[in-house]
């Protein structure tokens, strides 16, 4: 399973510091004192659009208190889209010695964009995916189904994941991987969600992101 990398971003709040020093030195005396702006609320939902010089084909919204990111993977052309839920701050940074990150329950949807290799396919990838998940005695299969994303085929895979060790997990979760092809590259969308939370603000949020999905030519 692909885990989504992890994810850190800061709200910094700066105030005029020169105004102060020139005050304390006598060379200006303020008449009208300075009002701080309230921070901006964040939209109830972001508009993802692929930059010109992305190779991504999707377009979608997520909410706008979610965390995002978007990496390529070190040494390769695989592109790694991030959608997280914000309690996912609250995690502490991994230390070295945690390979798959302080563990934790809360949802994310990791998108990956994965140029072909030659000689494979969309079935193929599917496959080399079915048997990595079959061979983990902690991952129990349950729904194989196939759908259409804004007209393209797609087959999709659901699983539930207990807690282990190395897996980085503290609750069972559900876990929904989605896999279509678009020209010349395979994409893999996968939900992580604890089972415990299903149906719950993560779901939602996920059931409004799949349903924005559009196809980029």
């Amino acid at each position: 399973m692909n885990k989504m990398m992890s994810l850190h971003m800061q709200h910094v709040f700066l105030t005029s510091i020169m105004l102060v020093i020139l005050t304390a030195c006598g060379a200006i005396t303020p008449t009208i004192a300075p009002t701080l702006q309230p921070p901006t609320a964040a939209p109830p939902y972001i508009h993802y659009t692929p930059s010109e010089i992305s190779n991504v084909h999707l377009e979608f919204d997520y909410p706008g208190s979610w965390i995002f990111s978007e990496d390529k993977i070190q040494g390769t052309d695989i592109i790694s889209i991030g959608l997280g839920d914000p309690r996912l701050l609250t995690v502490p940074t991994r230390a070295p010695e945690e390979p798959h990150g302080t563990p934790s329950d809360f949802g994310s949807i990791n998108i990956l964009v994965q140029p072909a290799n030659p000689g494979q396919t969309l079935d193929t990838r599917i496959e080399a995916h079915k048997k990595g998940h079959s061979d983990v005695s902690w991952i129990k299969a349950l729904n194989d189904y196939q759908i259409t994303i804004d007209g393209y085929n797609a087959r999709v895979f659901e699983y539930q994941i207990e807690p282990f060790d190395e897996n980085g997990y503290i609750s069972t979760m559900f876990e929904r991987d989605i896999f279509f092809a678009v020209q010349d590259q395979i994409y893999q969308i996968t939900l992580s969600v604890a089972e415990k939370e299903r149906g719950g603000e993560f779901e939602k949020g996920y059931e409004h992101f799949f349903n924005s999905l559009k196809i980029v030519p």
